[in-house]
């Protein structure tokens, strides 16, 4: 996730940079048909190109809208996954005998595991590495031959409940909810990760921004003449960074800058954990690097 901070030019062309160069060259070439030699046979027919731009705008700004609406569910469901993680510790702490101190470590650390899994589960990343600090060897070569690793490790954990635990019926149920809301929160995730956005958002917007800069030159030339590269860039530009942006909010779980940053939300997860187990840990909250957190 991209931090709020002071804008740089450089950062702003890069953001669009290739599509805005391919623009400016097209606006030159427009330019110089107009003005050469051959410029009286080359008359270009007005464009209603305030109209054209209106619509486009009209479109990009409701795509951009359920982009973000999708980006804002996926950082909410990720709250709510920080909450409940905090109340099934907390739960396991008043629930479980004073003997059953070992079972709520267990518990926890398998927490801790499943918040993991779940985030590389999400980014489609190996969490074979991270999940050998919190599970045993034996649990995570078995957990190789299932499709789902976050669920595998909640149920895991149920099982050791309703084996180990020695629980009444109100408690269970109790800590049924709670397991139940982080399945509800992890199957919010899934159905962001695996919805592709509808085509009609996520293809047609390109298109009918990279006609409208191809015809912007076209339209603009007669009025501004020698200017035209300059004025059709400037507005190009415009389009192609609203066109952008949404591109980057249909994604939330992609592993890049404008992610969910869901190392970072890990991180709190486990430091709220490990706090509660009085752990000695060094672990601090993650930080921006060059103004992205991850």
């Amino acid at each position: 996730m991209i931090l709020p901070g002071r804008v740089r030019l450089a950062q702003v062309l890069v953001y669009v940079g290739r599509p805005l160069a391919y623009l400016f060259i097209w606006d030159v070439i427009v330019t110089i048909a107009w003005l050469g030699p051959l410029g009286y046979r080359v008359r270009f027919p007005t464009l209603p190109l305030p109209l054209l731009g209106s619509a486009i705008v009209i479109y990009l700004t409701f795509r951009n809208s359920s982009a973000y609406a999708r980006w804002w569910e996926a950082r909410t469901l990720w709250g709510a996954f920080i909450n409940q993680s905090r109340s099934f510790a907390r739960e396991l702490q008043m629930m479980l005998p004073k003997d059953g101190s070992n079972l709520c470590r267990r518990l926890t650390l398998r927490q801790i595991a499943y918040a993991h899994a779940l985030r590389l589960h999400l980014r489609r990343q190996p969490p074979w590495e991270t999940l050998a600090v919190y599970l045993a060897p034996d649990e995570c070569e078995r957990l190789k031959t299932v499709a789902n690793v976050p669920n595998a490790i909640l149920l895991g954990s149920a099982a050791l409940l309703r084996d180990e635990a020695r629980l009444d019926n109100i408690q269970i149920a109790a800590l049924e909810h709670t397991l139940r809301e982080l399945t509800n929160a992890q199957g919010g995730m899934e159905r962001i990760r695996n919805t592709p956005f509808p085509q009609q958002y996520a293809s047609y917007p390109a298109i009918f921004t990279h006609v409208f800069c191809i015809l912007l030159p076209v339209g603009l030339v007669d009025t501004l003449g020698i200017f035209t590269p300059l004025g059709s860039t400037v507005v190009g530009f415009l389009f192609l960074a609203l066109l952008q942006i949404g591109n980057d909010m249909e994604h939330p779980f992609d592993n890049t800058v404008n992610d969910v940053p869901m190392s970072a939300l890990t991180r709190v997860i486990e430091i709220d954990l490990r706090d509660g187990l009085s752990d000695a840990h060094e672990l601090k909250p993650m930080q921006p690097e060059k103004g992205v957190l991850w």
